[in-house]
């Protein structure tokens, strides 16, 4: 399925105008280039040092293929804090929000039978392009990175995905993000509402980082941009939780996001950074099992972020639908 219509009302921009002008202000600011830089440090330091709570997998040749964390590890809030979040100072996380009993205990295996779509792809930011993009062609922006997941996932893995390819952050013409959330929101749940197969959304973004940071890894002998899970918490430092922005799937967002993290670093140590929590709900709220993923950033090839898709695929079967 490729959709890529849409005609929102007044009433529905207007739901999440306050979220969508938080969202965008963030944005403008760039304030979250200080926690990149900190994301991008940890990481280095991760592939470098020797890490309680973790031991090696080896495959039958004997090749080191990832890690496997301990039970008690990962029922350890410090220990979880430490190795798989980034903490935008934004926001608020506490020992109830990442609760390692709580959240790995969910079952996030969905039904394959049918051929109604299992999986969402959209864009809320769909004008984010790479260093070698070429303006005005979507098909070397996050919009072409999409439809490779949705081809690795369907070739592969036989399963039917909804690729939306609308526009959110255009305005007359022009790239304006403004709305651009408010009018996603609406959107998704039209085609969740028309399509009640979905069971997950994943709002696939490029992110932005300082010039001097390169996201790239190497699999399979491939450079490969690093992508990144994030996650809205509703909350922040300032306010508290957010009254106008309840998300009753929240710690179904965070389970998801928290299996597919320690799925990559079992099976493609290196491939992701730390997951990113911030304050706002990004329309996560809408689906449980909803994915914000950020693949690689604005300094990243269209090749390196095209490559990612494959082991972003095989990490999204290998949580999702119990394959390996």
């Amino acid at each position: 399925y490729r959709v890529a219509e849409y005609m929102p009302s007044p009433e529905d921009l207007e739901a999440v105008a306050e979220e969508n002008t938080a969202v965008l202000l963030e944005d403008m600011a760039g304030e979250n280039s200080e926690a990149v830089r900190k994301a991008q440090e940890d990481s280095e330091r991760a592939e470098t040092e020797s890490e309680a709570g973790t031991e090696y997998v080896e495959t039958l040749a004997g090749v080191p293929t990832g890690e496997i964390y301990s039970e008690k590890a990962l029922m350890d809030y410090d220990f979880l804090l430490g190795h798989f979040y980034t903490v935008d100072p934004t926001t608020l996380a506490n020992s109830k929000l990442i609760n390692g009993t709580d959240l790995l205990q969910k079952d996030l295996t969905i039904d394959l039978d049918g051929a109604e779509p299992k999986i969402l792809i959209y864009h809320t930011h769909s004008q984010e392009g790479y260093a070698d993009s070429e303006a005005g062609n979507a098909d070397d922006t996050v919009v072409g990175v999409g439809e490779q997941l949705k081809k690795v996932l369907e070739e592969k893995y036989h399963v039917a995905v909804c690729h939306d390819l609308s526009v959110y952050d255009m305005q007359d013409g022009k790239e304006d993000r403004n709305k651009a959330y408010s009018q996603a929101a609406v959107a998704v749940q039209n085609l969740l509402d028309e399509h009640p197969s979905i069971e997950v959304t994943i709002d696939l973004h490029r992110d932005g980082v300082p010039d001097n940071v390169h996201l790239e890894t190497e699999i399979n002998g491939k450079k490969t941009a690093k992508i990144m899970f994030f996650n809205g918490l509703s909350r922040t430092t300032a306010t508290g939780p957010i009254d106008y922005l309840k998300n009753p799937n929240l710690e179904d967002n965070l389970a998801t996001s928290l299996h597919m993290q320690i799925a990559a670093a079992e099976l493609y140590p290196g491939f992701t950074r730390p997951i990113f929590l911030k304050g706002y709900r990004y329309n996560m709220h809408l689906c449980p099992k909803a994915m914000l993923i950020e693949a690689g950033a604005q300094t990243n090839t269209f090749e390196e972020v095209y490559n990612a898709m494959e082991p972003l695929a095989n990490i999204l079967a290998y949580v999702l639908l119990g394959k390996e």
